[in-house]
């Protein structure tokens, strides 16, 4: 029988709007837990945190898995005039920036261009280079880890880069491509120093002086967790969708929008559909899996891990759907990896009525969970909410220690939520033979990837 979804959608959007628990869980993972850098006693009490709240919601098989990871901790790090200890210069480290501990040259090199770096040839070798990481206005884009890798070939040491946030606000950057497969591959240690501080260093070191460079980090193997828990179907045997988000932070950040949202949400997704079954007897037509990753941070490792060990031992999804920084815009639809389900995707969205809209990616998306799926052969996504249009001008604080829960939104995640169930318990009632056969060649993908290791992602 075909599920009545007038009275579905009221008793999930009044649910969410007004039994939410969000703002518990964000308290819980944000205050009370505080950081998640995987691997650590903080991200595996958030990952019991989640798994209790699963086997409260009454989802099925509630499981915490652990996985090896690959995890790095900076001890202490310092820049500075070389000669002068009456001041240092602000400094976070990139994410895996090996020890180094150098006195050299430093040489601006602007946004380190081909053109730049030519002309700078005879004093690159043994330098530091403090380098501009947005692109250059006009010209063809340059990924900045392969212009690090420019500075690498000329025998620069280290690298400085300017947050591009004002008021000595510093957040944690990669160097690395994570499509290259390596998060722990470098091309040399990149080190972040604030707006004001690099300006002080052109101001004080000019093209005559030196600086000083101090990192001192540890690289070890530990443990981080993936956590999973199964709303079951009650139509399409050995089918699922997948909802997934990571619940890790970066080193010093509460990762309230990163990522406490994703994680506040799935789980009132969860408790939401796990609700309407009781509520009014309606369970989904296939399978939904709900999964928290840890390690994303650090290269994708628990998503890596969780698609190694699942698939294919489990028959792969239907589709997974990936959460991630939700508060930074409102929900506008879904952004799939591939074209195939562009349409079955699109009609389940115009049947809520909400004007949400379904894309597809130009480029295979490397920048979070969905990447090892998409890169298996599973139908991946992620929501819309602001890389194509209307990101909030006051959430850019990601990868901070200002990522903090009074910045988030959360009667907008009250509607990601609720907007999140209806659309999910509709795609699992899409008879299997009504879905699109998955015709993903993993060898094609691998191939795409190879192509476009480099390339700047497409954002507009």
């Amino acid at each position: 029988m075909q599920p009545s979804w007038p009275s579905i959608d009221r008793w999930l959007m009044g649910e969410a709007w007004i039994a939410s628990r969000l703002a518990d869980h964000v308290t819980v993972l944000c205050d009370q837990i505080g950081v998640r850098w995987a691997g650590t006693e903080n991200e595996h009490k958030a990952a019991e945190y989640i798994a209790e709240q699963f086997d409260t919601v009454s989802l099925e098989d509630p499981a915490v898995e652990d996985f090896r990871l690959q995890t790095s901790e900076c001890r202490s790090a310092s820049i500075r005039v070389a000669g002068d200890h009456s001041w240092q210069a602000d400094v976070r480290p990139s994410l895996f920036c090996p020890s180094i501990d150098i006195e050299a040259p430093l040489v601006d090199v602007g946004h380190g261009m081909p053109r730049e770096l030519d002309s700078l040839s005879d004093r690159l070798a043994q330098s530091v280079a403090l380098i501009r990481s947005e692109f250059e206005p006009f010209s063809d884009p340059i990924h900045l880890t392969l212009r690090l890798r420019d500075l690498a070939e000329r025998e620069v040491v280290a690298a400085i880069t300017a947050s591009p946030h004002q008021g000595r606000r510093l957040t944690h950057v990669s160097s690395g491509d994570w499509r290259d497969g390596d998060p722990l591959a470098v091309p040399l240690p990149l080190l972040q120093t604030s707006r004001e501080d690099a300006s002080k260093l052109r101001t004080r070191v000019g093209n005559a002086g030196r600086v000083a460079i101090r990192v001192d980090a540890e690289f070890r193997t530990a443990t981080s967790w993936n956590v999973l828990a199964d709303l079951p179907g009650a139509m399409i045997e050995d089918e699922c969708l997948l909802l997934s988000a990571h619940h890790d932070t970066t080193p010093d950040s509460f990762g309230a929008n990163d990522n406490g949202t994703g994680v506040a949400v799935l789980l009132e997704t969860a408790r939401l559909l796990a609700g309407l079954s009781e509520a009014m007897d309606v369970r989904p037509g296939r399978a939904i899996r709900f999964v928290s990753f840890g390690a994303e941070e650090q290269g994708l490792q628990g998503s890596f891990a969780f698609v190694d060990r699942h698939f294919g031992p489990d028959p792969m999804p239907r589709l997974m759907m990936n959460l991630d920084e939700l508060s930074v815009g409102n929900m506008k639809g879904v952004v799939l990896q591939f074209p195939e389900l562009r349409e079955l995707a699109q009609q389940q969205l115009d049947s809520m009525n909400e004007g949400l809209q379904c894309h597809v990616l130009s480029q295979v998306d490397a920048s979070g969970d969905m990447f090892p799926f998409a890169r298996r052969g599973i139908p991946a996504s992620f929501l819309w909410r602001w890389r194509f249009a209307g990101r909030h001008e006051d959430a850019a604080f990601g990868h901070s220690s200002s990522d903090t829960p009074e910045k988030l939104r959360l009667r907008e995640l009250k509607e990601y939520a609720a907007f999140l169930a209806r659309l999910l318990l509709r795609l699992s009632h899409v008879p299997a033979e009504d879905w699109p056969e998955n015709q993903l060649d993993v060898g094609t993908i691998a191939q795409r990837i190879e192509q476009e290791r480099g390339a700047v992602f497409r954002v507009m």
